[in-house]
């Protein structure tokens, strides 16, 4: 799985390098700015034996206190996939559980820039699996393309992610 999952993560920087890269040093900064995002999720621990794979679709808002320093905004949609599976709980009573489930992500924290590079802390809200979380991040800012290789962990229910994303400013 981490093998897949860096795989994806090297093939989307190629991609986007070869095809997106521009000179940052001309490009005007913008405090505010915003984009969208897509992310494939790796599910792991508890959650990976109940889910096999997952996407989601975010809303990003970064506000640049300087060159190399912000504070990001997430809120995003999740929807995690994988068998049902119907197992005892701790009183002998059948429950079901994988098949699908939807997680609303509502996370903020700072990114540190150098160059294209970055690295950020986000913690925040997962509803559906009803935990709070941490996600430490890497990627790379390639003009109005954003890569990003991510954690989510805290809790039960941790996940490998990657992301593409498009900003509309900055």
């Amino acid at each position: 799985m981490r093998k897949a999952t860096f795989t994806l993560f090297a093939l989307l920087v190629l991609l986007a390098g070869n095809t997106f890269a521009q000179d940052k040093k001309n490009a005007p900064e913008k405090k505010l700015i915003s984009g969208n995002s897509f992310q494939v999720m790796f599910p792991q621990g508890s959650l990976g034996d109940e889910y096999d794979f997952g996407w989601g679709i975010y809303g990003n808002i970064d506000y640049n206190f300087s060159k190399h320093l912000a504070w990001r905004f997430d809120l995003g949609w999740n929807s995690l996939s994988g068998d049902e599976k119907i197992i005892l709980d701790e009183d002998g009573n059948e429950q079901v559980v994988g098949g699908n489930m939807s997680v609303w992500e509502f996370t903020t924290g700072l990114k540190a820039s150098i160059s294209i590079l970055y690295i950020e802390a986000r913690g925040g809200y997962f509803t559906g699996i009803n935990e709070w979380g941490l996600i430490p991040a890497a990627g790379l800012r390639l003009g109005k393309f954003d890569i990003q290789g991510n954690y989510k962990f805290l809790g039960d229910s941790n996940w490998y992610g990657a992301r593409i994303a498009f900003y509309w400013g900055g």
